[in-house]
């Protein structure tokens, strides 16, 4: 498919793969030799596959962040809300071609870091005439405090925007200093890339980017203010809306870091504190993903609410260091790029081996896939993003990067269009190694959970829990009547009335069922309602999981990869689930996902105060749910007629019907049913096995109150049952519900009381 005869690059332009003469460019050689070899439908496959793993991934975001300061244009705002593709076509570079861009990227880190000291400091550009006064003072990103409190280093990390033109030269299309995005795209892209054709890559010998991690690890690492024996580094973020937010996510995932938000973070006498479960912990580099203009609530600039107040005050007094340096949004401004040339001759004594992009140069394409024809391959002008970061060994540069792809009439600086490629860089020895290590006291932090982390996986488990009720209970509700449309008729539309109690239960919703006639037109409205209430189920289903969706997207760095994919079906078969013409299968795909999300949990999650919120979370949510379940099928409002069938649902809506069979050979009775759904500590699924499990939990978290609340419903699990019928209806299962269901709900109510409600007035930023 890809091949000269195939490919017509724009005449000219400089290509990317294919040379002046029509053949392909040394670097494409061994790549363009593994696309001959495709057909169209290979390469849509292949798109396919990228597709679904970015979508496990959660990354249906754009690539690159909107401007902070809300000038984005319509095009780009609109695009805000679409999700973004990654071509499986990668950007190929010559390897020596790659370092010598490398090197002039260096260059431009010392050039950012020695135009930050002078403009906050002494100023001599201004002074000489480099940088007029006016110019400098015009631009609102000049943040005067920070003249009084230079950093010990402003940039950490640099990312810049190069373009290759007609003629084949590289131009510079911005430099970003300020919470520049990308790395972690970069670093997700090549390993989804390398998941869906890794055999290319192998053949091409591209050079690896994960080891950027470790230089990013080691570059945060040398900024911790002196005397911290055992720094302690997060990663802030804006949040969920923020527009990279997957990217802040999945670095701190790699890099082992928490992920914090704004309201993690508190000020306390100069130094930044994160919330844990059990109070404040010490917090010594910040590796800001938020913008300048985004950081601190108290600074008279900020705009949004997402940062931290009093942040940059703690970083100016010494007490945590900001990576990079609050005030490096400076560096970034458009009218200063014309006097760059002339600021690295005088502050660094050379000329910028990197030139900048002027308005009249036409660019050079690659080969792209098409957004319009199915399986074509099509010239496209690609943006690459290269990102340094600075250690004690010097400036390395990750040798990969994004390549962002223009639509057409795009700016190379503001792109909108949603395809990005990952970036090869073959033909040579990896120059990227492994740093030296970072000799710190190891301290164990796998018992130090933010308390909006447990928070997120306490209501991620309550809801997936109530997702898998009321999948259930409505598959097994519709399954039953499909296959015995009588039911609606047994016991004078007892079974019906039941089986709507048990839907609504299932949903949290109130139940006031009233009898009808055996037959006759009474069965109809039956019926009906019974109908109303299976498409109620599927929607009290779909809201769960977009609620488990939600609470899982703050929470990506503590959730696994196959977690993340079993999300992303979840979340595809949600929209299945709110068509009318939803079929049944559609729940069993729920029941599947849901079971393995909690096996995933079982069995490849540590088992730390994180998962022990997310499991303490399932385990009270399923006592509720049985209590609820048993109370609508066997309680006093079911008629006698109708309780064998209704029982029958009963038992297969906690998954404990085979049980029952195989353990009693008699027809379903009300002792044995909660025998096996009650007291019995050996089924999973039984209120006794809940309430061992949760007497774990709050042991392990030394928990008093808790364990009062669990003891008082085992108390309650005991209460008699009276198994006599009155006047055609079955008494005493409400009284050992209500006795034990109480304590249960209490206990969900004190457990955000305890853990997750925040203190009042947290804030104290004073030194006293």
């Amino acid at each position: 498919m890809f091949s000269e005869n195939h490919y017509a690059p724009q005449r000219g332009r400089y290509d990317e793969a294919v040379a002046e003469d029509g053949t392909m460019r040394p670097a494409w050689s061994t790549l363009g030799a593994t696309l001959r070899d495709l057909r169209p439908i290979d390469l849509l496959d292949q798109q396919r596959q990228t597709d679904r793993l970015l979508d496990a991934e959660g990354a249906g975001h754009l690539v690159h962040e909107l401007p902070p300061d809300g000038t984005a244009d319509a095009g780009v705002r609109a695009a805000d809300s679409r999700p973004w593709r990654l071509d499986p076509i990668p950007m190929v570079i010559d390897h020596d071609e790659f370092r010598s861009l490398s090197h002039g990227v260096a260059q431009r880190v010392r050039l950012m870091e020695a135009l930050l000291h002078d403009l906050y400091g002494e100023r001599r550009l201004v002074s000489t005439g480099i940088v007029p006064a006016s110019v400098l003072f015009s631009v609102g990103s000049l943040r005067t405090t920070m003249a009084t409190h230079a950093p010990p280093r402003w940039v950490v990390n640099l990312a810049v925007d190069l373009v290759r033109t007609a003629d084949g030269t590289w131009r510079v299309v911005q430099d970003l200093v300020d919470a520049p995005a990308g790395a972690g795209y970069a670093l997700m892209n090549r390993s989804v890339v390398a998941r869906v054709m890794p055999d290319a890559i192998r053949r091409a010998g591209a050079a690896p980017v994960n080891s950027f991690v470790a230089v990013m690890r080691r570059a945060l690492a040398a900024q911790s203010p002196p005397g911290r024996r055992s720094p302690r580094t997060v990663v802030l973020t804006g949040g969920p809306t923020h527009g990279t937010y997957v990217e802040h996510s999945y670095l701190a995932m790699q890099m082992g870091y928490h992920l914090a938000e704004g309201g993690d973070l508190v000020v306390r006498k100069n130094r930044v504190w994160l919330r844990v479960l059990d109070g404040v912990e010490p917090v010594d580099v910040i590796y800001r993903r938020i913008e300048d203009a985004a950081l601190d609530p108290l600074d008279a600039r900020t705009v949004g609410g997402s940062g931290v107040p009093g942040i940059t005050w703690a970083a100016q007094s010494g007490g945590v260091v900001l990576a990079n340096a609050f005030g490096t949004r400076l560096a970034e401004e458009r009218v200063l790029a014309p006097y760059l040339d002339a600021a690295a001759r005088s502050l660094l004594g050379e000329s910028l081996e990197l030139r900048a992009l002027a308005d009249d140069e036409i660019l050079a394409s690659a080969p792209c896939l098409s957004s319009w024809t199915p399986g074509a391959v099509v010239p496209g002008t690609v943006v690459l993003r290269m990102h340094a970061a600075v250690t004690p060994d010097g400036i390395t540069t990750m040798e990969g990067g994004v390549g962002r792809v223009l639509a057409p009439g795009d700016h190379p600086a503001r792109p909108t269009a949603q395809l990005v490629k990952d970036v090869w860089v073959v033909g040579g020895v990896s120059a990227t190694r492994l740093p030296a290590r970072v000799a710190h006291p190891q301290v164990d932090f796998g018992g130090s959970v933010p308390k909006r982390v447990a928070d997120a996986l306490y209501w991620l488990g309550r809801s997936a829990e109530r997702a898998e009720v009321a999948a259930r209970t409505t598959r097994v509700i519709g399954s039953q009547l499909q296959q015995e449309p009588s039911l609606l008729s047994v016991g004078g539309g007892g079974w019906a009335a039941g089986a709507i109690a048990l839907l609504r239960t299932a949903q949290a919703l109130p139940v006031a069922v009233d009898g009808g006639p055996e037959d006759g037109p009474g069965a109809l409205p039956f019926a009906e309602r019974l109908q109303q209430e299976l498409r109620g189920g599927q929607q009290a289903v779909a809201a769960q999981i977009a609620s488990l969706a939600q609470e899982a997207t703050t929470v990506r760095e503590f959730l696994s990869t196959t977690t993340g994919r079993l999300l992303g079906r979840l979340t595809r078969v949600r929209s299945d689930l709110l068509a009318a013409e939803s079929a049944p299968d559609d729940l069993d795909v729920v029941l599947v996902d849901l079971a393995a999300l909690a096996g995933l949990s079982m069995e490849s999650t540590v088992r730390g105060p994180a998962w022990r919120f997310l499991d303490l979370a399932r385990r009270l949510e399923r006592a509720i749910a049985v209590l609820g379940s048993i109370q609508a099928a066997a309680g006093p409002a079911v008629e006698q007629f109708a309780f064998q069938p209704l029982a029958e649902s009963l038992l297969q809506v906690n998954e404990s019907l085979v049980a029952y069979r195989r353990r009693y050979r008699s027809d379903v009775e009300l002792g044995a049913v909660l025998d096996l759904l009650v007291h019995d500590d050996a089924n999973p699924r039984s209120l006794a096995f809940q309430l061992d499990r949760l007497r774990e939990h709050v042991a392990s978290l030394a928990w008093q109150e808790g364990a009062d609340l669990v003891h008082q419903a085992s108390l309650g699990m005991l209460t008699h049952v009276d198994d006599t019928v009155a006047g055609g209806r079955r008494l005493g299962v409400d009284a050992m519900v209500l006795a034990a269901r109480g304590p249960l709900l209490e206990l969900g109510n004190a457990v955000v009381r305890r853990w997750f409600a925040d203190p009042v007035n947290p804030m104290v930023m004073g030194s006293s």
